[in-house]
């Protein structure tokens, strides 16, 4: 996880450097951040440690929905070959520098896209806490093989870990691992973050 993380931060200060950012414009953007680093350190660790936990139970052919800045999805590339899946185009010009043999990037639509099938593992990283999760369960059971999982990392917003636990019996998923990674304040509230893995079961033999 460090080089990967070293890898992505030498490639996000080149493709700055390469867009024309400035040293003053570098210092504003970090200082930003940093400034709020003390009241967000323990959702930082967390983001981390679920990141860790789910890089140790992907495998296969990896759909990663909902990539942002890519940073995982690169990590993920390390365990298998990913596609990683982002709406907003304004990402894809630093994504395509990420890209390599084992992963792509596609701007789509989980949701009404074709973003391929029989996929061994499908990742879910601290999207799904501000929307109903339903919609994206049923659809990663579809897209799915046989024997493949779902891993959902995330903060307990919104009720989202129950939510998702009843759903999964609706569209042929199982739960088989349920990690509770910590407790910190995110989007203003203090709560749990959890890892939940899914898995779809091998058909039955006839």
């Amino acid at each position: 996880m460090r080089e990967t993380l070293d890898n992505f931060h030498f490639k996000v200060l080149e493709a700055f450097r390469k867009a024309g950012g400035t040293e003053e414009e570098l210092k504003w953007l970090t200082g930003s951040a940093l400034a709020l680093f003390p009241a967000h350190r323990e959702e930082v660790r967390l983001r981390l440690r679920t990141m860790e936990e789910i890089l140790r139970r992907a495998r296969g052919r990896i759909l990663e929905v909902g990539s942002g800045s890519g940073l995982l999805a690169l990590a993920l590339s390390e365990k298998g070959t990913v596609i990683g899946v982002e709406k907003r185009a304004d990402f894809f010009p630093f994504l395509r520098e990420l890209e390599n043999g084992r992963l792509v990037f596609i701007r789509a639509d989980f949701l009404s896209d074709d973003v391929g099938r029989d996929f061994d593992t499908v990742v879910f990283s601290y999207i799904l806490h501000d929307l109903e999760p339903e919609s994206f369960i049923k659809r990663a059971a579809e897209v799915l093989s046989p024997g493949g999982r779902v891993l959902i990392g995330d903060f307990d917003l919104n009720g989202l870990r129950e939510k998702v636990k009843e759903l999964t019996g609706l569209y042929g998923l199982l739960v088989s691992e349920e990690l509770v990674l910590g407790r910190a304040t995110s989007h203003g509230r203090e709560c749990d973050a959890f890892l939940l893995v899914l898995e779809k079961p091998w058909e039955a033999k006839k």
